[in-house]
């Protein structure tokens, strides 16, 4: 897009779907992401991202009330519960403009969610949560503040409309549900239920919640009209996150303020903070001026103890003299396409972008090493494979496959015909 002037419409990067019809809801996050790296490598590209994880976290905390020891917990749980969203990774983007949403709601300015939500469109899909905060101002007007309705209901549907404002934005609801079903039939990691040890402060901040707004269902009529949108849009995300892991980070940065005034005394429940000491600011700085400087440590070889290259010269050499047809594990794709941009991958990470059957036979090669029909009906000639893996072991036992190359983290292996 950077190179063209225009933006993505088909696909261009693999062969399976080449030249298919790709939607890309992505494409603003990626012209940005590319700039920061073209214009200050990994390093501003992860102090971008870091810069958006940490106002999300922060932002949440600012807008907590109550005793200190209940907003030390929670701001330890919002801590446990977005650090999966720690990443070089537009979601991060997605979880900032989630707080900046929650701030609109609270103080009254809830008019400019319409447009943050055609900015959010154009960024990351999870714009949907965007669209869900509105809503649940709708609702709390329809429930509570009735002379609201008419207004909010609106806003709600001028959130919906801005999703128009994207590519292609007319499908968005269709791709999202296909999105999400398609990443479940493939089993990825963070599509999942939580039902894991890690999941576990989600589920005690959601008992809470339940447990606590049933204890004060006869003050809600009390609370500011901020409040009971958080408290409906942090049971709708609690909701959204009982389907998949990686919602829980945006319900922790709106629940965990509406905890705060659930679980804290009235009287103190309305107190707000003082506003801070110079000192404080100074702290501040010297702690962002600290992490910066050990962000830049840590790329000081290009990534190489990061795993940024997870592809070594070599490997990337032996692939280049491969023939066409190329077999990949999906968490490859995207790495292949950086290094070697001419040659066309079998599969990479935007599930959107492949069909379902693919998908599946990628990961039946990939997980279990059930690799013949995909071989047969793509025309493999070469595959790059981790080692160690079931699939690497079926290869070493195909009397058509030799290897032309092996290190301790990947194997290359060509057929001869």
């Amino acid at each position: 897009m950077w190179e063209t002037g225009s933006l993505l419409r088909t696909e261009p990067f693999s062969y399976t779907a080449l030249g298919h019809e790709f939607r890309n809801y992505w494409w603003l996050s990626q012209l940005a992401f590319f700039a920061l790296f073209t214009l200050g490598g990994p390093l501003l590209l992860t102090v971008f991202a870091g810069s958006c994880a940490f106002a999300a976290v922060y932002g949440s905390w600012r807008l907590m009330r109550g005793a200190w020891d209940i907003r030390l917990t929670l701001l330890l749980f919002l801590i446990i519960a977005t650090a999966p969203e720690w990443a070089v990774r537009p979601q991060v983007i997605s979880l900032a403009f989630m707080v900046l949403s929650a701030f609109l709601i609270v103080k009254d300015r809830s008019g400019w969610l319409p447009l943050l939500c055609v900015v959010w469109a154009n960024t990351h899909p999870q714009v949907v949560f965007g669209v869900l905060i509105a809503g649940a101002a709708a609702i709390e007007a329809l429930l509570w503040s009735r002379t609201r309705a008419p207004r909010d209901v609106l806003i709600a549907a001028g959130c919906m409309a801005a999703l128009m404002v994207a590519p292609d934005g007319w499908h968005y609801w269709a791709e999202a549900a296909k999105t999400v079903s398609m990443s479940r039939a493939v089993e990825l990691h963070e599509y999942r239920p939580p039902v894991d040890a890690g999941s576990i402060p989600f589920w005690i901040a959601s008992g809470t919640l339940v447990v606590m707004t049933w204890k004060k269902r006869a003050t809600l009529r009390e609370w500011a009209r901020g409040d009971r949108v958080l408290l409906i849009a942090s049971f709708l995300l609690a909701a959204a996150s009982l389907g998949a892991v990686r919602n829980i980070a945006f319900f922790a940065v709106v629940a965990a303020p509406v905890l705060s005034r659930l679980c804290s005394p009235q009287h103190i429940a309305e107190y707000k903070l003082r506003p801070v000491g110079r000192l404080a600011y100074v702290m501040v700085a010297a702690a962002m001026l600290t992490a910066v400087l050990v962000v830049r440590e840590r790329w000081h070889d290009r990534g190489e103890q990061l795993g940024w290259h997870p592809l070594s010269d070599s490997l990337i050499e032996a692939v280049r003299k491969c023939p066409d047809r190329l077999f990949n594990h999906l968490e490859d794709g995207g790495y292949l396409m950086w290094e070697l941009p001419s040659r066309h991958v079998f599969v990479d990470s935007r599930i959107h972008a492949y069909p379902l059957d693919l998908l599946k036979q990628s990961r039946d090669a990939d997980l279990r090493g059930e690799y013949a029909d995909a071989f047969r009906q793509y025309g493999i000639r070469c595959a790059i494979v981790a080692t160690d893996s079931p699939l690497a072991h079926r290869l070493e036992h195909d009397h058509a496959m030799t290897r032309t190359y092996a290190d301790n983290q990947r194997i290359v292996f060509e057929r001869f015909e």
